[in-house]
């Protein structure tokens, strides 16, 4: 295989003119369209592929993007990363995709992108304890948050319109006639989480019910919510639900199933993504058995959320400075 410099002789043009077309950019070099022709052509006869080394040295470029993503086990972060992958790939850029496990390897993964050169990161951040860092690592490399956004850390963000879902889903479960409504959480310190209790909250304001904190239940790790559910039903005995994240509630269904609570007839529920469970977990906490019809959710549009973060970034890699924060209205699903 020939290299750059020995084509650019045999046309007897500069290694430069030959890499502009190469890159697409005879245009803005003012190369003629005959010339560029005449080197595509060459280009494709010799089925030149760069030296991607020497493309680095030359451009200062990797060609290759950060995706870091809170849980890959989940459908959600699969459909951000196919949309962020159907952008990227158009642009011949190789990713390097991790998982933070929900915040745990966050700084380990930045640290390794900013050892690997990479040219920009899509990064959904899960905790708050690293804003220094991130601050810093943004001066020197392009970041888009997607999913969550630190608001300390002014730089675009993708994420959903979590007010706006959480909101409408409360108001449904008033409009079934329910007036005791809990709310099942996460106590992380995230913008994303607080922006649902919001919403939470002011549906039940604007609709003129009291916010009994009897009611509010917020956990450190899903696995305690068989505890603050028996809690929860021993006092106070609500009649809906609202699940923060329905994916990470498969030990809460588990509860419903030994204490024979049946869904929608006893307890309604609703909540934020479908329920994510594999046939044997659903097996294994009876949800056949205590689901009756189907569960309402909120679904997040992650692909649209993936392909606007990974647009935004290509623009911010090209000189485009301004800074885009956007919400995307979820979707409701089986509110019926």
């Amino acid at each position: 295989m020939k290299t750059m410099r020995e084509i650019s002789e045999e046309l007897g043009v500069s290694i430069a003119t030959v890499s502009y077309v190469y890159n697409d950019r005879w245009k803005e070099k003012k190369i003629s369209r005959e010339l560029a022709e005449r080197i595509k052509r060459k280009l494709e006869e010799e089925e030149y592929n760069p030296n991607i080394l020497s493309l680095q040295f030359m451009t200062q470029k990797t060609q290759s993007i950060g995706i870091i993503l809170g849980d890959l086990s989940r459908i959600f972060n699969l459909n951000i990363l196919c949309g962020i992958e159907k952008v990227l790939s158009k642009e011949d850029y190789v990713s390097i995709v991790v998982s933070s496990e929900l915040g745990k390897k966050e700084k380990q993964y930045l640290k390794i992108m900013e050892s690997r050169r990479v040219d920009g990161i899509i990064f959904a951040p899960h905790n708050n304890r690293e804003i220094q860092f991130i601050k810093r690592f943004c001066k020197n490399t392009s970041l888009v948050f997607v999913d969550n956004y630190l608001p300390e850390i002014n730089t675009s963000f993708v994420v959903s319109d979590n007010w706006y879902g959480v909101y409408e889903a409360v108001k449904y479960l008033i409009k079934k006639g329910r007036k005791k409504i809990a709310y099942a959480g996460s106590n992380k310190e995230l913008i994303v989480l607080k922006e649902r209790f919001k919403g939470y909250k002011d549906a039940l304001r604007d609709a003129d019910l009291n916010i009994d904190n009897k009611l509010i239940w917020k956990v450190s790790d899903s696995s305690e919510y068989p505890a603050i559910l028996n809690e929860m039903f021993s006092k106070i005995n609500p009649d809906a639900i609202f699940v923060e994240s329905l994916l990470y509630f498969k030990k809460g269904f588990r509860f419903f199933y030994e204490k024979g609570i049946k869904i929608p007839d006893d307890v309604l529920i609703a909540g934020f993504d479908p329920v994510d469970l594999s046939l044997s977990e659903m097996s294994e906490v009876g949800l056949h058995l205590v689901v009756r019809g189907t569960i309402p959710f909120v679904e997040q549009r992650g692909e649209e959320m993936g392909k606007k973060a990974a647009e935004i970034l290509l623009g911010m890699l090209n000189g485009k400075k301004e800074i885009q924060q956007i919400f995307i209205k979820p979707e409701l699903k089986n509110f019926k």
